[in-house]
């Protein structure tokens, strides 16, 4: 894979000899987060067949620059994916293209084959039935993620829009989508390949043929198998492999159709995106299972600080849940600190790890973040600091353990320190319950936000709400009596590690949600509330209020980055209780209620 910048975005070329290129026009906001694995595992079997690939984020989305608060959104996304059709046929030489196109993708991708008559196929995968039915469904998700936690939050900021997950819709966004049509501008675009897998109602084949240009396209259609658990969420996700293999080979079939390629022409040039604070370079690190990242230096070169790694949140993409890793990192370049967001292997745009591992807590991935720390170290960051969440707190937990290059270490919200049976049962439960939901629909009486793992179901679709608590609360009292034996022979295995952390100088950031179930794991293996934990020289500890197990909440993120900043600068060894008091959020004034 070859990373390339270019229309302010950043792109990750999967390169082939092929004389035919495929462009993957993707999801947005959380329906990326769920569907980047599975456009990643979509490019690497069509490349494998011939094809060169091209993924790319849309302007302010992912890795590009700028955000939400650009005027005319639709437009420059619909423009992008014709810059990346342009780019990759610069690039490699390629004469016409395939666009493919995920949800949002989907919608886009006729309008930006109109005019073109260098787009040999659409496959459109999971099309929205329109721009105003995608609208409804963002609405709902909204709804059920967001919703919740700003009744909780009090009065937010103002925004003229709509957050999903998260990631935010301005009002104008929101009323271009509603006006989109895929099925009308098919009419308007000259493509003589196309295939539809529905998620829903399968669309007529006839309907989907025009004779403009006297053309009269090649269409397949097909059913979307697995997409309810593709999207139910980024780590409890199931790839559906039938899909894949269908995607990949109807597009691997007009590969042979192709013209004669083109002239290429490489880039040699630094591919580098420059923003307003910082610039920011993809790169891929080798030396094993290929890892995909994005470094960002701060613009302007200030004294050395210690730079910071960040670590997938779960199976979430290196983007962070609601594009909170991209905030963080340019945040933090605005303040001279630098950073590197990457995926571990297996998650995001990177390659798979080369033998079979546990679930997101393989001990083993250690040495994929050494692999990074290594990789840092010859960009001249001879020291590290490690900021990871959930399973990505596990990762830098026990990376800062074996590499005494690990200075700063930033666990948020931990939910596993040391791996046993009871953890991999928890994790199981989770996902089928997940899993369960996509297909009957979330609670009415209690909305889970995705990528929590908290834990509550029967292992059975149609489980009570009571069944769920039960089994929830049986597998936290397996956990604590697991430690038991642990404590009466003195300190448990996860404290002593902390110590001798602690005891090397590493600096200790510990980051926890009101109410998350973190708190019960730093309970069992530090005491009530974590006292012992407290009582460590060098540990830090901040509580966020109304906020949930990966940050939904603006207030929560912009809290946490504040708090990095901050702990890169302190070296005077304060109290822990000290920075209890002084960093902890207080819990936002409830909203007023309005009739």
């Amino acid at each position: 894979m070859r990373p390339l910048v270019f229309d302010a975005t950043i792109g990750w070329l999967h390169e082939a000899g092929g004389r035919r290129g495929v462009v993957i026009a993707g999801a947005h906001g959380f329906e990326d987060l769920c569907s980047r694995r599975f456009l990643t595992l979509l490019a690497g079997r069509v490349a494998a067949a011939g094809l060169p690939v091209l993924q790319f984020d849309y302007p302010g989305c992912g890795d590009a620059a700028g955000d939400h608060t650009d005027p005319a959104r639709v437009e420059a996304w619909v423009k992008s994916i014709g810059a990346a059709v342009d780019r990759l046929k610069r690039e490699t030489g390629v004469e016409d293209v395939v666009i493919a196109g995920f949800r949002l993708g989907a919608l886009l991708a006729p309008l930006a084959a109109d005019g073109r008559d260098d787009v040999a196929g659409l496959a459109l995968l999971a099309p929205p039935a329109s721009g105003k039915a995608y609208v409804r469904e963002m609405t709902a998700l909204s709804r059920m993620i967001d919703a919740p936690l700003a009744a909780k939050a009090g009065p937010a900021e103002p925004f003229d829009g709509r957050q999903v997950a998260g990631f935010h819709l301005s009002s104008e966004t929101l009323a271009a989508l509603a006006e989109l049509d895929w099925q009308q501008a098919l009419a308007e675009a000259v493509v003589p390949h196309m295939l539809v897998l529905a998620n829903g109602r399968i669309p007529d084949p006839e309907s989907l043929r025009s004779e403009r240009g006297g053309i009269v396209p090649d269409v397949a259609v097909a059913e979307f198998e697995g997409y309810v658990h593709l999207v139910c969420d980024p780590t409890a996700n199931r790839i559906p492999e039938p899909t894949l293999d269908l995607a990949a080979s109807w597009i691997a079939r007009l590969a042979e159709q192709a013209k004669a390629p083109g002239v290429a022409v490489r880039s040699d040039e630094p591919q580098t995106l420059i923003g307003p604070d910082w610039r920011e370079e993809p790169v891929v690190i080798g030396g094993g299972s290929e890892i995909c990242g994005v470094l960002c230096r701060p613009e302007i070169r200030t004294a050395p600080a210690t730079p910071v790694i960040f670590l997938n949140a779960g199976a979430v993409a290196h983007v962070g849940w609601a594009r909170g890793t991209v905030e963080a990192a340019r945040a933090l370049a605005a303040e001279g600190i630098a950073s590197l967001r990457i995926d571990l292997p297996g998650i995001g745009q990177s390659a798979a790890p080369a033998e079979d591992r546990l679930f997101l807590y393989d001990d083993r991935t250690s040495s994929d973040v050494m692999r990074v720390i290594d990789w840092m170290g010859q960009a001249g960051f001879g020291e590290v600091g490690l900021v990871g969440t959930c399973s990505g707190a596990f990762q830098a937990f026990h990376a800062a353990r074996a590499d005494r290059r690990v200075r700063r270490l930033t666990m948020i919200n931990p939910l596993c320190f040391a791996w046993n049976s009871s953890y991999a049962l928890d994790l199981a439960a989770w996902k089928v319950y997940e899993n369960a939901k996509a297909v009957r629909g979330p609670d009415s009486d209690a909305p889970q936000e995705p990528s929590r793992p908290a834990i509550g179901t029967t292992l059975r679709a149609g489980a009570s709400k009571i069944g769920r608590l039960s089994i929830r609360r049986g597998l936290e009292l397996v956990k604590t009596a697991l430690a038991v034996p642990e404590r009466l022979i003195g300190r448990s295995p996860v404290e002593r590690w902390m110590r001798a952390l602690c005891a090397r100088g590493v600096k200790v950031l510990m980051v926890t949600s009101e109410g998350d179930l973190s708190l019960k794991e730093i309970a069992r293996h530090f005491g009530p509330d974590g006292r012992r934990l407290d009582a460590l020289r060098g540990v830090a500890r901040l509580g966020l209020a109304a906020a949930d197990h990966t940050l939904t909440p603006h207030h929560a993120r912009r809290a946490l980055v504040a708090r990095l900043i901050a702990f890169g600068d302190d070296d005077d060894g304060r109290s822990n209780k000290a920075f209890v008091r002084e960093t902890a959020v207080q819990r936002p004034k409830p909203a007023l209620e309005t009739p």
